[in-house]
């Protein structure tokens, strides 16, 4: 019997990320779920606690009432830190609930990140032309730039836990003309793909997607 963990940079469980991951896996795996944001009791207290630092990057992910939250990137790679530490004598695998870059952990079992897997993806189906990227938070951008340096890339921002639908926006902003998509959120839906498809007539890259196929082939 296999044990998954996931970690997310907000608070478990991920009732929007997890059915989908899930869905892929062998019957026989199962999952456990911790959040980085656990201990806290409301948006205010993250705030408080690891919010937005003036011209620091950020992360968005949500609570486990579906509240979004903005963090402070290197507040909550400590707190997700010491989640994996907590995890890792529980679980053969962890994957990391966000697309964001982190360093390495430093784990007794493999720690799957969307980051380097959506890295891998890209260098081997895009050879030269244009990514574009998805990301939630327009603030994300110079982040996003330094992520993705080595392409040529068209950005746009929409949120994927607004009440408005901002993806439809987003997918339109970027329009037809790049080669390759990457929705570089964890948030992003198999049905927000689908229509950044259908609106930009593009091949798409979604987070939650490459972390499930790539916990289907090693648990």
């Amino acid at each position: 019997m296999s044990t998954l963990g996931l970690v997310t940079i907000g608070q478990a469980p991920r009732s929007d990320v997890t059915p989908d991951i899930a869905a892929a896996l062998p019957p026989e795996v199962d999952i456990v779920e911790v959040g980085a944001l656990d201990q806290f009791d409301s948006a205010a207290e993250v705030e408080a606690a690891v919010g937005p630092q003036e011209g620091e990057p950020v992360y968005v992910s949500r609570l486990a009432d579906g509240t979004p939250v903005t963090v402070d990137r290197e507040s909550v790679v400590e707190l997700l830190r010491e989640r994996i530490r907590a995890l890792e004598s529980e679980v053969t695998a962890i994957g990391v609930l966000c697309t964001g870059h982190f360093p390495p952990f430093d784990a007794g079992v493999p720690v799957f990140e969307p980051s380097d897997l959506l890295s891998a993806w890209v260098s081997t189906i895009l050879d030269g032309g244009t990514l574009g990227v998805i990301m939630p938070k327009e603030e994300q951008e110079a982040m996003t730039f330094e992520k993705w340096a080595d392409y040529d890339l068209v950005t746009a921002a929409g949120s994927p836990y607004a009440d408005e639908d901002e993806v439809s926006a987003a997918a339109a902003e970027i329009g037809t003309d790049a080669d390759l998509i990457v929705m570089d959120c964890m948030g992003y839906t198999p049905e927000m793909k689908a229509t950044v498809r259908e609106i930009t007539d593009t091949s798409v890259l979604l987070g939650r997607s490459v972390l499930a196929k790539t916990a289907e082939e090693v648990l």
